[in-house]
């Protein structure tokens, strides 16, 4: 037996694939989904790139059940190891929005469309209390689904995504002359141009019935119910982790991983790193006076240069030359950019990035007199530390791995 738990996710919008989570002890497949139980608000069509995705989660229930502080700890060190194979992923547990709900059994309504309709709920083959339910104006409905509305609108649904399939092959004859911004057409024409993903109605709502999924499979199959020209085919990925990582450690490195503003982004990034700060000197034998000698102490312990170098260079084309550019503040002071070609990036990318924190955390107008360097939220010049997020992101995520290393995860949820 296995209990099975269905868990929100953010930032995973347009993922359109399939992880499957092997080795701390539960399975954990993350898939898209259509969310919030559509009935008034069915579509005939979804498409696989517009689509949120959940974490369906197997407990094995002969290892005992997990809290809910288990399952989301569970779920965060899968998706850590996933982060760290897929740098630009951003998907985390932690959701702002909720869009599941709970009705009390006993409700008459239980709710869909986002909570926002409220259906009848009578099930008179298994709940004594019902004697009986009958329509009332239509002859032709037979109340086999103990959600009533559904026995009304299931073969309006059908009629009406059959009626909508059928004109994805609609063409009609077209006969246009040539013009200064297009060549001239004789000829049929498809009268839609559907891009790839197209998921009618049927197999968007399979997604959630994925089931077991094969060591083997490289795919899953969403089949059409009309025809084979219109069967889709989910990648599945598949990611192995055998590690419990530090709690707190992950909470911060999440917080930057979630959040959209690119100082708070930061904040939480470098606060994995902040962590190691008295430890980190004591380790290397150094003895440190100040903060900025800390963190330089924290990137040596977890990193060396060519380390660092070899991510650098793995870059896109156009962040490499942001950062080699100076950052532009919300003051009249630049920070100055990274030093290309340093001979110790080491000691490079510790005081540009300590310059970058000074300017996020602190707000002093002047220091000693002098003009700072500072950020105004939500400003303009506050996206110019973007270019600092993936390096710090991955000092982070080196980081957690070392303190693991060193002793600092779980043994258990």
């Amino acid at each position: 037996m296995a209990l099975t738990i269905s868990f929100q996710l953010s930032n995973s919008k347009g993922l359109g694939k399939i992880i499957s989570f092997k080795g701390l002890g539960h399975e954990l497949t993350i898939h898209p989904t259509i969310h919030g139980e559509p009935l008034l608000t069915s579509q005939a069509f979804y498409y696989l790139n517009t689509l949120d995705c959940i974490a369906f989660l197997k407990i094995k229930t002969k290892e005992g059940s997990l809290h809910q502080e288990q399952i989301e700890y569970l779920i965060d060190n899968y998706l850590f190891e996933y982060s760290t194979k897929n740098l630009k992923s951003r998907i985390t547990t932690k959701v702002d929005e909720f869009l599941y709900w709970k009705d009390p059994a006993y409700n008459l309504y239980h709710h869909y469309d986002q909570a926002n309709t409220g259906a009848l709920v009578v099930d008179k083959n298994n709940d004594p209390t019902v004697i009986d339910i009958q329509p009332i104006d239509n002859d032709k409905v037979c109340f086999s689904d103990w959600c009533i509305p559904k026995n009304y609108t299931g073969s309006i649904i059908a009629d009406y995504v059959e009626k909508m399939h059928s004109l994805l092959d609609e063409k009609v004859m077209l006969f246009m002359e040539p013009n200064e911004h297009q060549h001239g057409y004789i000829g049929k024409k498809r009268i839609f141009k559907c891009g790839y993903g197209l998921l009618d109605l049927y197999q968007a709502e399979k997604l959630d019935n994925i089931g077991n999924i094969k060591d083997s499979d490289n795919e899953f199959v969403l089949k059409s119910t009309y025809s084979a020209d219109y069967d889709v085919y989910i990648p599945i990925e598949r990611v192995d982790c055998d590690k419990l990582y530090n709690p707190l450690l992950l909470s911060f490195y999440f917080s930057g991983l979630n959040d959209k503003n690119p100082l708070n982004s930061f904040v939480g990034y470098y606060n994995v790193l902040e962590y190691y700060f008295e430890e980190a000197p004591i380790i290397l034998s150094t003895k440190v006076y100040l903060e900025k000698d800390q963190l330089e102490c924290v990137v040596k312990l977890i990193a060396d240069h060519n380390e660092i170098f070899s991510f650098i260079n793995s870059l896109e084309p156009r962040v490499k030359t942001q950062l080699f550019q100076p950052i532009t503040t919300s003051s009249s002071v630049s920070i100055n950019r990274f030093k290309r070609g340093s001979p110790n990036y080491i000691k490079a990318v510790s005081a540009w990035l300590y310059d970058i924190r000074c300017a996020v955390v602190h707000s002093k107008k002047t220091r000693k007199g002098k003009t700072t360097p500072i950020f105004e939220p939500y400003s303009v010049e506050a996206n110019n530390i973007k270019v600092a997020l993936p390096i710090v992101r991955w000092l982070a995520i080196q980081c957690i791995i070392k303190d693991y290393d060193l002793g600092g995860g779980k043994q258990s949820l």
